[in-house]
């Protein structure tokens, strides 16, 4: 995801081992994927790391300073390949809840909410 234009991830490593049955998928998108995903990524740097005799795991790090990581074991290379698009396309900020809800003092002009709004249908 960008903000004002700018890629928020910074760095994306794909870790796997290089003998492992969980590591399949990881080490064939290393062969087949990972070169074109980041060519087409410019700005992030890539890497890909052995870690040997562990799961796979895809760790993306963002410029806010945050980390995510994605488990990437028993996944094929087309599901790594999408877990790495997600790590691009999120902004690395922690999610925030709501606990309350969001009040205006502005009525609105469509008028409150209702299921019959929704539905298209008439509530007697």
């Amino acid at each position: 995801m960008s903000h004002r234009g700018v890629l928020q991830l910074k760095s994306l490593v794909v870790r796997y081992c290089p003998h492992g049955g969980s590591s399949r998928g990881a080490r064939e998108f290393v062969r087949d994927k990972f070169a074109a995903f980041a060519e087409a990524n410019a700005s992030v740097d890539c890497r890909a790391e052995l870690g040997r005799g562990k799961h796979p795991v895809v760790k993306g790090a963002y410029v806010w300073g945050e980390d995510k990581v994605a488990d990437g074991r028993n996944l094929s290379a087309a599901e790594i390949l999408k877990v790495a698009e997600g790590l691009r396309n999120t902004s690395g900020r922690k999610m925030k809840r709501f606990d309350k809800p969001v009040l205006s003092m502005t009525p609105s002009i469509q008028g409150p909410a209702s299921a019959s709004r929704k539905l298209g249908v008439k509530l007697r």
